[in-house]
């Protein structure tokens, strides 16, 4: 067996998790389809782990990173423990991600390899072969940029920066922010965590993969869409305490309520920082399942947590070890600053971009705006930047406009989310300048091709120039206003 050195005192993350996992041989890791215990999975990891040593360099002193691109699964903390028990660096990537959007991550964070499952497409690859039931592909050794000599996990964010960044955190933080988490929600080793969002996100990541290990709690992982029917068949067979999910799979669940009651013991219901539907807090709230607030940032992990949120609260208090402070007028919304024992170090594919954002007293610049309650909660107010979310996963307008202006007829294009009514859910859309005449039916395709699905725009309109003011910016409430005003009847692609 041959490990990578790492200097003393450094590689902790590694050692944590399996010793977690040791502690309660008895958790159970799973789905419907599959399920083992603790003890299980660390046999198998290990098995994996000494196969993937044996391919990547082994006699090299360099770490690498490894990126992991699949669906929930036993076999995604299998491959996150095996990458890490090698002292390589696992990058935790989002399996929707573009075959373009993919090679650019390769080349810019000097991936070495990747562990991923059947359905994963990756760009230019050689043939996978089989590590202990998971899919290696090994890349073409682009060198790419030195990781940081504290770095044991990477994952992505689209918050800050044009394209993914890769965020860079030692072990101590990711553990921080899982203890954190742990405090606050009171998770232990008698909870069962039942988790929709992907490993990948920050949702899935810091509120269920990292705390459930560490509390010793059992995680079900289930791979298919939360559609209504799917999340109910799960509290049957499953009877978890504790359900992590987006917004969209409780509109779902809300929505298969009709005259079935769900039958539950949920102890704790979790979504991201986006607003539920208030029919869809209503309809939950009397099935007895109040969604907790929380509020946290790919950069810093989690900061703030509710178990028992009020109508028109805020986004919950400071978890252990989060300090938020405020850049403006005190006595309104203003530009939120926070610090954290789980923050990030650094991207690895935007040098010096992340430590911009850092104040003189060790605080991150947020583009959120908000204010503390005087019952000390967090109250969120808009977003300062030019980014979104859709499903929980945030990208930026530059990375949309971008896409489109790859495209060869289009020469400028500026986008927005708008709400077409009261009662829709925000669509994203753009408008496109063109240089010839063009299929809006193949402008998709052309993007679908080359993006996530979620960063491609569901309303295109085409316009003779992009609205801007007499200094050259962008009118954004008019272009907000002209999407609005074209919206029909959606097209069938």
């Amino acid at each position: 067996m041959n490990f990578v050195p790492i200097p003393d005192g450094e590689r902790v993350l590694y050692p944590a998790l399996t010793q977690s996992l040791a502690d309660h041989p008895d958790a159970v890791i799973g789905n419907l389809a599959s399920q083992e215990t603790a003890r299980m999975l660390l046999e198998r990891s290990a098995i994996k782990r000494d196969r993937l040593a044996e391919s990547l360099e082994p006699s090299s002193q360099r770490r690498l990173p490894v990126a992991i691109i699949r669906r929930n699964s036993p076999a995604y903390v299998s491959d996150l423990l095996a990458v890490l028990g090698t002292g390589h660096v696992p990058v935790l990537m989002d399996p929707a991600l573009g075959p373009a959007e993919l090679t650019a991550l390769f080349t810019g964070c000097g991936v070495a390899a990747v562990l991923h499952d059947d359905s994963a497409t990756l760009p230019d690859a050689a043939h996978p072969t089989d590590c202990a039931g998971s899919q290696l592909t090994l890349l073409p050794g682009a060198a790419g940029p030195e990781l940081h000599p504290g770095t044991e996990l990477c994952r992505l964010t689209s918050g800050s920066t044009r394209t993914p960044g890769c965020i860079e955190f030692r072990g101590t933080a990711v553990l921080a922010a899982a203890d954190a988490w742990c405090e606050a929600s009171g998770l232990s080793a008698a909870d069962r965590v039942l988790c929709f969002a992907g490993l990948y996100n920050g949702l899935g990541f810091n509120a269920a993969l990292i705390p459930g290990i560490r509390a010793g709690a059992s995680l079900y992982l289930p791979s298919g869409l939360p559609s209504g029917s799917n999340i109910r068949r799960h509290l049957g067979e499953i009877d978890p305490t504790v359900l992590v999910a987006f917004p969209a799979a409780y509109d779902r669940l809300a929505a298969s309520v009709g005259t079935q009651p769900l039958r539950h013991r949920l102890r704790l219901a979790l979504s991201s920082a986006a607003r539920l539907k208030a029919e869809t807090s209503v309809a939950l709230a009397g099935q007895s399942i109040g969604i907790a607030d929380y509020y946290g940032l790919a950069e810093t992990g989690p900061l703030t947590f509710n178990a028992n949120p009020v109508p028109g609260g805020g986004q919950g208090y400071p978890v252990p070890g989060a300090s938020l402070r405020f850049d403006g007028d005190e006595a309104g919304s203003a530009t939120i600053v926070v610090r954290s024992r789980s923050m990030g170090t650094r991207y690895l594919n935007y040098p010096g971009v992340l430590e911009q954002r850092i104040t003189d007293a060790g605080y991150y610049r947020t583009s959120d705006l908000g204010s503390i309650g005087a019952d000390g909660e967090l109250h969120l107010g808009e977003r300062i930047d030019n980014s979104f979310s859709v499903g929980g996963k945030k990208f930026t307008a530059a990375e949309v406009e971008e896409l489109l202006v790859s495209h060869p007829g289009i020469t400028e294009s500026a986008v927005a989310m708008v709400t077409p009514d009261a009662d829709a859910a925000p669509l994203l859309g753009a408008l496109i300048v063109c240089s010839a005449p063009v299929e809006l039916v193949e402008v998709r395709r052309h993007c679908l091709a080359r993006a996530a699905p979620f960063k491609v725009p569901v309303h295109l309109v085409v316009v003779p120039e992009i609205p801007r003011n007499g200094a050259g910016k962008v009118q954004t409430t008019e272009i907000s206003r002209l999407l609005l005003a074209d919206i029909r009847p959606p097209k069938q692609y």
